[in-house]
């Protein structure tokens, strides 16, 4: 089925974040979603509309209605299964489909994000002409990874890494009080199933402080 959308008002400040949900990425996943809050963009990612029980049908709506995605490979090596993981790459191509292709005539730009330098020219060489920002596992890099790309495709003036990162342990500082009054744990809070929840506490709080 072809995939039909309209064009949302705030599209060019969408930001679509395709990343694997386990474990090891959620504080990645947190301080990328907190950064593209932060920046005045919105924070776009699988988790946040299960209408459509296709996932893939869903992951290509919410690419074609963003601006921008960031797509990371840093799970891209064998599983227990001994199969690698395809997920991340074939979303990155329907990214691909949408900046090169232009099917809307709507501008689109791509981000690749990985955890060592180098590593997905190996395994999908393919995307060895795009920009690729390395976050080594770590929330503090991919911060400041999500601000370089978004400062570079979007021309926009952006406050830099370091002050993000500064906001950013300051709103990990009140999650405690936030959990006990949402009379939630502060590990439901931090887990897969509260990612909403938790988006919607730092849209708050970046809204009662700004930067």
């Amino acid at each position: 089925m072809a995939l039909l959308v309209n064009k949302p008002a705030d599209y060019d400040d969408r930001v679509f974040l395709n990343c694997p949900f386990d474990a090891k990425f959620k504080p990645l996943f947190d301080a990328i979603v907190f950064t593209i809050h932060d920046l005045g963009f919105q924070a776009r990612h699988a988790l946040i509309d299960n209408s459509n029980v296709v996932r893939v049908e869903r992951i290509a709506n919410e690419i074609a209605t963003a601006k921008y995605s960031l797509h990371d490979m840093s799970r891209v090596q064998l599983g227990k299964n001994k199969l690698p993981r395809f997920n991340m790459p074939f979303e990155a191509g329907i990214a691909y489909a949408m900046h090169a292709m232009n099917p809307y005539q709507w501008e689109h730009h791509i981000g690749i994000l990985d955890a060592v330098q180098y590593q997905h020219n190996a395994s999908i060489s393919d995307l060895a002409g795009l920009d690729t920002k390395v976050h080594d596992d770590d929330p503090v890099k991919a911060i400041s990874c999500v601000r370089d790309f978004l400062r570079k495709k979007s021309a926009r003036k952006l406050p830099g890494a370091k002050h993000v990162t500064v906001r950013y342990l300051a709103f990990q500082s009140t999650l405690a009080v936030a959990a006990k009054k949402n009379k939630v744990k502060l590990s439901e809070l931090n887990s897969w199933n509260y990612a909403n929840d938790l988006q919607d506490l730092m849209a708050n709080w970046i809204f009662q402080n700004p930067p």
